[in-house]
C-alpha cells in the first residue's frame, strides 16, 4: 500500500475518532433493543486505484496506478451493498465489479514494459449479530461469512508475448461493522460506519478489507455514504490442491494486489 493511501485512510479514521471522542460519552440510560425488520440497499461508485504484482505464466509484473490514472483510462469500479436485519440478527452482502487496463508496467528484466488487463468480480456474504457499544446510540455488527473472487488477467509483455490466467477463489472472512453517532447534538443522522474484514486460509493466503466511511441519513428512507475502501488479496496458484481454480492456472501464477480509492453511495433504507 502506498504512503498516500495509508495517510488518507488514517485521516478518515482520526476524523471519525475525534468526532466520537468529542461528542459521545457513556450513558447509563437503558437502550431499547432493535425489533422487527429493517434494511439497506446502496449502490456505490468506487474511484479506485490499483497496485501490487501479478505473476502470469511465470512472468511477474508490478504496477501502481492512481485513481486518476484509472479514471482517465475509463476503467470501472462499482459496488452494491445490501443489509437485512431482524431484531439483532443480520444478513449482509456486497458485490464489486472491477475492470482495469494498466499500461506502462514494470516488468522483471523487460525494460520495454507491457500491459495488464484485469477483470474481476468480488462478492461477500455474511450473517451475524448486533451488540450495543459503550455509549448511547453505538452498535457493533459481528459477522462471519465468505469472500469470493473471480479474476481474469491478460498480460502482454511488449516484444515478448502474451499470457493469461483465470481464478475463482473462495475464503472465509470475519467482519466487524461499528456504527457510531458523530456530533449527534449538532448533526442529526450522521454516523461513522466503517467495515473491517480479515480472512483467508481457503483458496487465498490472506484477504482483507478496510472501509472507513460516513453515513448520513438524508431522510427516513434515503442515506448517503462517503469514504475510502481498500481491498487486498494474496494468492498463489496450485492446481493440484485447488479444484476451484481453472485448469489454465499454473503453480507459477501469483496475485498480490490492492484495490483502493474513494467510494460514494446513495441508497435506500427501510
Amino acid at each position: 500500500m502506498k504512503v498516500s493511501t495509508i495517510g488518507m485512510m488514517a485521516a478518515v479514521w482520526l476524523a471519525g475518532g475525534a468526532a466520537v471522542a468529542a461528542e459521545v460519552s457513556p450513558s447509563t440510560a437503558p437502550i431499547a433493543a432493535p425489533s422487527g425488520w429493517k434494511g439497506e440497499l446502496t449502490p456505490y461508485a468506487w474511484f479506485m486505484g490499483i497496485d501490487g504484482d501479478v505473476t502470469v505464466g511465470g512472468q511477474k509484473t508490478e504496477f501502481d496506478k492512481s485513481a486518476s490514472d484509472i479514471f482517465d483510462a475509463a476503467d470501472f469500479g462499482g459496488s452494491l451493498l445490501a443489509v437485512a436485519q431482524y431484531d439483532r440478527y443480520l444478513a449482509w452482502g456486497q458485490v464489486d465489479v472491477l475492470s482495469t487496463d494498466t499500461q506502462n508496467l514494470d516488468e522483471e528484466d523487460q525494460p520495454q514494459g507491457g500491459q495488464l488487463e484485469t477483470k474481476s468480480i468480488l462478492g461477500e456474504a455474511a450473517v451475524g449479530y448486533q451488540i450495543d457499544g459503550w455509549a448511547e446510540g453505538q452498535t457493533f455488527d459481528l459477522l462471519v461469512g465468505v469472500r469470493t473472487l473471480h479474476i481474469e488477467n491478460d498480460l502482454e509483455i511488449y516484444g515478448v508475448g502474451k499470457a493469461d490466467s483465470e481464478n475463482d477463489l473462495v475464503d472465509p472472512i470475519f467482519i466487524v461493522r461499528p456504527s457510531i453517532p458523530v456530533f449527534p447534538s449538532k448533526i442529526d443522522g450522521l454516523r461513522f460506519n466503517p467495515t473491517l474484514g480479515i480472512g483467508g486460509g481457503g483458496d487465498s493466503d490472506i484477504v482483507y478489507e478496510l472501509q472507513p466511511q460516513l453515513q448520513y441519513q438524508i431522510t427516513e428512507n434515503l442515506a448517503a455514504r462517503v469514504g475510502y475502501r481498500n481491498v487486498g488479496y494474496k494468492f498463489k496458484g496450485d492446481n493440484a490442491e485447488n479444484p476451484i481454480v481453472k485448469s489454465k492456472v499454473t503453480d507459477d501464477d501469483e496475485l498480490n494486489i490492492n484495490f483502493s480509492g474513494m467510494i460514494v453511495g446513495l441508497g435506500v433504507t427501510f
